[in-house]
């Protein structure tokens, strides 16, 4: 299927990270004329460094959001239900920061187009990454379904909530700091 767009997208979505063009059979070819996002590179710039270790997780300077560090918050893989339970516990322990299940498109930020196994930014701080994580993001079509990321490709798909075991990882928002007019005295 394809489905085309024009304009540069005005920063709104972050870059996908590809920087080399690839022809049908995988090799890499040169990015002029190919038409390819390792030639338009479109998007909002990745910060550098993209990602910052802070006391309570990492920031994505990127997205402003908090990630757990420990990229696998249940021992096993779990179904949707236990993913939410894990990270309502996390929220419990730690009352300083809001964590939650990120929807898809919060996991899909992460993913870096130009690496594999997993597909997430050389240089990464996280630990413990696993395949295949849940998404607070069900399914509009099959409500029983939601969807996931698969880390090794960066590739998104869905699983039935009450039978797919998928891994855990919490996100939170971080907190926008008061402007000092606006600070109160």
């Amino acid at each position: 299927m394809l489905w085309p767009v024009r304009g540069e997208g005005l920063g709104v979505l972050p870059r996908t990270g590809q920087s080399l063009c690839y022809d049908a059979a995988g090799k890499v070819i040169s990015c002029v004329g190919s038409g390819q996002d390792g030639e338009s590179r479109y998007g909002a710039p990745w910060p550098e460094p993209r990602f910052e270790i802070l006391h309570a997780g990492v920031l994505d300077r990127l997205t402003r959001l908090l990630w757990n560090r420990s990229a696998n918050l249940t021992a096993q893989p779990v179904v949707w239900r236990e993913a939410l339970a894990a990270v309502a516990g996390l929220d419990q322990a730690d009352a300083a920061s809001a964590w939650r299940l990120p929807t898809i498109n919060e996991l899909e930020a992460l993913v870096d187009c130009a690496n594999h196994s997993p597909a997430l930014p050389s240089g990464h701080p996280f630990v413990d990454v696993q395949g295949i994580y849940w998404s607070s993001s069900t399914s509009l079509f099959e409500p029983d379904w939601a969807w996931a990321l698969y880390l090794e490709k960066g590739a998104t798909g869905v699983g039935q909530k009450r039978f797919a075991e998928f891994s855990a990882w919490a996100v939170a928002d971080m907190p926008v700091p008061m402007p000092a007019a606006a600070t109160l005295s």
